[in-house]
C-alpha cells in the first residue's frame, strides 16, 4: 500500500494554538460534499538514488470515501472507505483490507479522510498539532500522541488555504512522501456508485 520549503515570509504570520489554530483552519477550507482533483507524489526511500514519483486524479466525497488513480507510472486506484481499503490494477483486485477484520484498516481511513479533508478536529484526536495561519492560507505540523501511530508516522506537514494543496509525511522507517494536490474542483455530479 501506498505510503504517503516553508518559505520564510518578510511580513508576521499568527501563530495559533490549539482550540484557536483548528478553528482557523477550519473557517478557511471549503467543505464540500465531492471534490475531484489531481495530484503529485514524490516519494524518497533511503537507498534509492532517485525519488519514486506517482501522479494520478482523486476523487473526495465527504463521509462516503477516497478513489486515488494513479496514472503514472502505471495505472492503478486505490480505493477507501470507512469500511475497506481495496486496491486495483488492470481491473483486478490486488488487495483488499476490511475492518472488520483489520482493526487498523479504521485508522488508516479515518486518518486519510481527515488528511485530504484538512478535518483539524480528527486530526487533533491523534496528533499534537502546531501551525500558523496567514491571510488564507494555513500551515500544519502534526506530531503523532503516545501511541500505535509513532510506530509509523514521525510528522506530517500540511499546508493549504481553500483546499489542502500539499501534504508531507515523514514515517518512522525514514521515507519521506510529498503529496501536491492541484486542479481542485467541487463536484456537484460524481460518478454513480463510485463508493458503493
Amino acid at each position: 500500500m501506498k505510503r504517503r520549503t516553508l518559505l520564510i515570509a518578510l511580513w508576521p504570520v499568527a501563530a495559533i494554538a490549539e482550540p484557536g489554530l483548528a478553528q482557523a483552519v477550519r473557517e478557511r477550507l471549503q467543505q464540500p460534499e465531492w471534490l475531484r482533483g489531481e495530484f503529485t507524489q514524490t516519494k524518497k526511500v533511503p537507498g534509492f538514488a532517485k525519488p519514486l514519483v506517482s501522479r494520478g486524479d482523486f476523487v473526495l466525497a465527504r463521509g462516503r470515501g477516497v478513489l486515488w488513480r494513479t496514472v503514472k507510472p502505471f495505472a492503478s486506484e486505490l480505493r477507501l472507505t470507512q469500511n475497506e481499503i481495496r486496491a486495483t490494477q488492470g481491473g483486478q483486485t490486488a488487495m483488499r483490507l476490511d475492518a472488520a477484520r483489520e482493526p487498523a484498516v479504521r485508522l488508516i481511513t479515518t486518518l486519510m479522510f481527515s488528511l485530504l479533508n484538512g478535518d483539524v478536529s480528527g486530526l487533533a484526536d491523534v496528533f499534537e498539532l502546531n501551525g500558523s495561519v496567514k491571510g488564507a492560507g494555513w500551515q500544519l505540523s502534526l506530531s503523532p500522541k503516545p501511541g500505535p501511530l509513532q510506530q509509523v508516522l514521525k510528522k506530517v506537514e500540511l499546508e493549504g488555504d481553500g483546499f489542502v494543496r500539499r501534504i508531507q509525511l515523514f514515517e518512522a522507517n525514514g521515507d519521506e512522501s510529498l503529496i501536491q494536490l492541484t486542479g481542485q474542483r467541487v463536484d456537484a455530479a460524481p460518478e454513480p456508485g463510485l463508493f458503493q
